[in-house]
């Protein structure tokens, strides 16, 4: 539902220019620190099945995402990760 939809958004970050060899482990592990974690997920292009360079993390709790804001410009895989 919207409802649903807009409660997740509060929880979730977007993080850009994630390198292609990169895991959604190592996506976990890189947010471990803001709070618990309900999912990670690196997009794949529906054709090809290659990542598309960005993911988005949801966390059980909306004060996770002000923590993981300020990993913000850090090295994930060797590239600096945008939130």
């Amino acid at each position: 539902t919207t409802a649903d939809k807009s409660t997740i958004e509060t929880k979730s970050i977007w993080v850009g220019n994630v390198d292609y060899g990169a895991s959604v482990y190592e996506l976990e592990d890189h947010y471990r620190s803001c709070g618990v974690i309900v999912r990670a997920t690196i997009l794949h292009d529906k054709y090809s099945g290659k990542p598309k360079g960005f993911a988005y993390v949801e966390f059980v709790n909306a004060g996770s995402v002000e923590l993981a804001l300020t990993l913000n410009d850090t090295i994930l895989h060797g590239r600096e990760i945008k939130i």
